[in-house]
């Protein structure tokens, strides 16, 4: 394969999971087939098959792409130069950001947390997602570590903490997604402003979690 094949299989590729997300999205996951992803993808069904095996290798793939860039938003954010809880503040941002750069991918990666959605995952494709997922709460874990060693942060439990800020995380954006927020007539912003202020107040020294 030349270098021009390469890349017309990896448009290909990105195509048929552009397409499948939407698909996924209209039509729900049992509702979409193989078949209509090939054709909402402007391909046979032959070039389908030669990348992804079965529909929910379709989803997987999409899961794991959204997870890889989450990630690394994540990385970078921890890895800046700064004060711990400005750091983990930079986290929450950047879930934000990618929550309202990339809705689709957010909401098809929770398909799977829904106990109706029934998505039939392998085990080790399950197992996959569930590191990766676990990932996003082990880089927060990092930076409550170094926080505490810094005596920037209370001496609590880094792992709790780290899961405990994720979930406050999901849940403000599943109440946003859900549309408590909006009957509520709270925006987004507010809450997860909301949100750090008030771990703030408990666990952080409180000028740190400023505009900074």
């Amino acid at each position: 394969m030349d270098d021009t094949d390469s890349i017309d299989s990896m448009e290909t590729r990105s195509i048929i999971l552009m397409r499948a997300r939407e698909l996924f999205l209209a039509l729900g996951y049992h509702n979409t087939t193989m078949r209509a992803i090939a054709k909402a993808a402007g391909i046979s069904t032959g070039p389908l098959y030669f990348h992804f095996r079965n529909k929910a290798e379709v989803y997987f793939h999409i899961c794991s792409d959204a997870l890889d860039y989450l990630i690394a938003d994540f990385r970078r954010a921890a890895g800046e130069d700064s004060h711990a809880a400005l750091r983990l503040k930079n986290i929450y941002n950047v879930y934000k950001s990618f929550y309202y750069r990339e809705p689709q991918l957010f909401e098809i990666m929770h398909l799977a947390t829904n106990i109706m959605g029934g998505i039939d995952l392998t085990p080790p494709l399950e197992e996959t997602l569930n590191k990766k997922s676990q990932e996003l709460v082990l880089i927060m874990e990092s930076v409550v570590r170094e926080g505490i060693a810094r005596q920037e942060l209370r001496p609590v439990d880094p792992l709790k903490l780290a899961l405990y800020l994720y979930s406050v995380a999901e849940g403000v954006f599943h109440s946003n997604r859900t549309g408590v927020l909006q009957r509520a007539e709270v925006s987004l912003d507010e809450m997860i402003e909301t949100a750090i202020d008030l771990i703030g107040y408990s666990l952080f020294e409180r000028e740190a979690i400023g505009e900074g």
